[in-house]
């Protein structure tokens, strides 16, 4: 694996052990509470990360803009998945993410590819992406914080 990936790599497993750890006790209600009408929930967050690392990495470090894992809902944003379906999903495809990233070469990570508005490098739209799930995890930490508070 050369450099660059193996930062990458490393990167994934720990946000992902993060949100796996950020859904300990997780209870039903909270699950699918929402801070106001229009916020999300923390299911809401697991169903986005899960999309992120199922779809968008593969895209990404295969440098295609149409991919969709075999078997992938084309309605999975709008299904109602329990917390452990999103979190086994989100491991299946940090494993799929991980064992590709792996095969990615340096000069490969500085390859401009297509994405949004235009083209730019791999390891830009990779950055992005995997701040994502940093970003989401942190949401779904903040709904769960709340929601603590309010029912304490």
């Amino acid at each position: 694996m050369n450099e660059k990936a193996s930062i990458l790599v490393e990167q994934i497993e720990w946000i992902v052990s993060r949100v796996e750890s950020s859904c300990n006790d997780l209870s039903d209600a909270e699950y699918k509470w929402k801070p106001t009408e229009v916020s999300t929930s923390v299911q809401w967050q697991l169903i986005h990360i899960s999309r992120i690392i199922n779809v968008a990495l593969p895209r990404l470090i295969k440098g295609v803009t149409e991919y969709t894992p075999e078997g992938w809902a084309e309605d999975y944003r709008d299904q109602d998945h329990s917390v452990d379906k999103l979190l086994s999903d989100i491991k299946k495809g940090k494993e799929v993410s991980i064992k590709k990233l792996k095969k990615v070469s340096n000069e490969a990570m500085d390859e401009e590819i297509p994405l949004w508005g235009g083209t730019k490098l791999r390891k830009e739209g990779l950055f992005a992406y995997i701040g994502e799930i940093y970003h989401h995890r942190g949401q779904l930490t903040y709904i769960r914080g709340t929601y603590k508070r309010l029912n304490e």
